[in-house]
């Protein structure tokens, strides 16, 4: 009698577990800007849109992802342009750019 009812519960305990899944995924590595000899004061644009301070993106303590594809870099200091180019970024590449002193 006591069979029965151990029998039941250890089935009940075996359908309740689940195998463990696992997940792999690649993940792509987003182009990089990083601006060398860049002022505190030079002020970054991607594609017309501001993005801050250059400076903030040395390569050093942190560089700027953008997606893959052609991209209108500019620089302004002082309302001034100091670097301007239309660059092509791909895939897991970092472009460091210097910049003018």
């Amino acid at each position: 009698m006591i069979i029965r009812p151990l029998t039941l519960a250890g089935a009940l305990l075996l359908t309740a577990c689940a195998y463990p899944s696992t997940t792999v995924r690649t993940l792509e590595e987003e182009p990089q800007l990083a601006f060398a000899n860049a002022s505190p004061t030079a002020m970054l644009f991607v594609n017309g849109v501001l993005v801050g301070p250059a400076a903030d993106y040395d390569g050093k303590k942190s560089t700027l992802q953008v997606g893959t594809g052609t991209h209108t870099v500019e620089v302004r200091e002082n309302d001034r342009v100091i670097y301007s180019d239309k660059i092509y970024l791909g895939s897991d590449l970092t472009k460091i750019i210097s910049l003018p002193k």
